[in-house]
């Protein structure tokens, strides 16, 4: 069984890694008559076209659908191993695979929302605000973490700085590094 249970991961860990080469190729806008392109991507669209109608996973320009995709084929590889190596099939092997998913999940998220509200905290403080796609990118992908900020506390933007950049990079921190770890501390404990 150790064999079948490590093939089956084999060939997931495999077709996860064309999702993630097909979400870098997204960004480089490769030739579709090159045949590795073309395979990558007659590869990976059946799957992924299950998750095109998620509209609440594309903020501004990029879209997050393909993450989530990996996640649940992560989901997949974890159950389907753990369910071949023991034979059989339990919720809480389930449920501890899923949260921990979860948790993954909300992480990647708040590290992008950290990344892309530090650099227009960076930006607004050097006085970058001009047409440049790049800073463009960031100011749309860090909006919905500074705008509920914003019109929470009542907050205007000043000429150059937004108070509530720096409120919302402080609360995205505290939610990555000190509240998110504890919580999953206390789910392990109450599962374990």
């Amino acid at each position: 069984m150790i064999h079948l249970a490590r093939t089956v991961y084999l060939i997931i860990t495999i077709y996860l890694m064309l999702i993630f080469v097909r979400f870098i190729l997204a960004f480089m806008r490769p030739s579709m008559f090159n045949p590795i392109v073309r395979f990558v991507y007659n590869a990976t669209d059946p799957y992924l076209r299950l998750f095109a109608g998620l509209r609440f996973l594309r903020i501004g320009n990029i879209d997050f659908t393909p993450i989530l995709a990996l996640y649940l084929l992560y989901l997949l590889r974890g159950l389907s191993y753990n369910v071949i190596l023991t034979g059989y099939f339990s919720l809480a092997i389930l449920l501890n695979i899923v949260i921990e998913l979860i948790f993954r999940f909300v992480y990647f998220f708040i590290f992008i929302f950290i990344v892309a509200v530090g650099l227009r905290f960076i930006f607004e403080a050097i006085g970058l605000r001009t047409n440049n796609v790049f800073i463009s990118i960031i100011y749309s992908l860090s909006e919905p973490a500074v705008r509920p900020v914003r019109e929470m506390i009542k907050l205007g933007s000043r000429r150059g700085f937004d108070p509530a950049v720096i409120i919302s990079l402080a609360c995205l921190v505290f939610l990555r590094v000190l509240l998110l770890p504890k919580l999953l501390k206390l789910i392990n404990m109450l599962m374990g």
